[in-house]
């Protein structure tokens, strides 16, 4: 089993698949889902006000509001479950099933993209002083001639 070095953390692939071991929850946390939890607890603090006001619900209108705020904090919930689990699952990262991998280089850092068959998107940052960047992709091209390398 090879092993390449990241920015933050590592990734080891045998002749199927790919292994990720990286050390980023809260930056992912902070960046995909932390304003859409806030929004959420506000929302879930001003329904739980509203339920315990029992004349609140005497107005047509206040029922609709209550509604919309309960439909929004399931399309919340929704995003942040495909956020979460859909768009960046690291399990079953199978080499025969990328397709393209996008080069970005800049000064210090290299960020590749493998974007695979199920439209699934990974994103890894390598150390331009580390050189892991070209037996990476030589390696992954040995177990998948058909993926396309494009230069950003």
């Amino acid at each position: 089993m090879e092993k390449f070095v990241l920015v933050d953390g590592y990734i080891k692939l045998n002749n199927v698949q790919l292994f990720l071991d990286i050390n980023e929850f809260k930056k992912d946390l902070k960046n995909r889902g932390g304003w859409l939890g806030v929004f959420f607890t506000f929302l879930g603090l001003s329904l739980l006000h509203n339920i315990r006001d029992v004349e609140y619900f005497e107005k047509l209108f206040n029922i609709f509001d209550f509604g919309l705020r309960i439909l929004g904090m399931i399309a919340i919930i929704i995003i942040l479950w495909y956020l979460f689990f859909k768009k960046k699952s690291k399990k079953n990262l199978i080499i025969n099933e990328i397709e393209s991998i996008d080069i970005n280089k800049e000064e210090l850092e290299t960020e590749l993209t493998l974007k695979f068959d199920n439209k699934k998107e990974i994103e890894l940052k390598f150390r331009n002083l580390e050189n892991q960047i070209n037996p990476f992709i030589e390696s992954l091209k040995r177990r998948n001639s058909r993926i396309k390398v494009n230069n950003i």
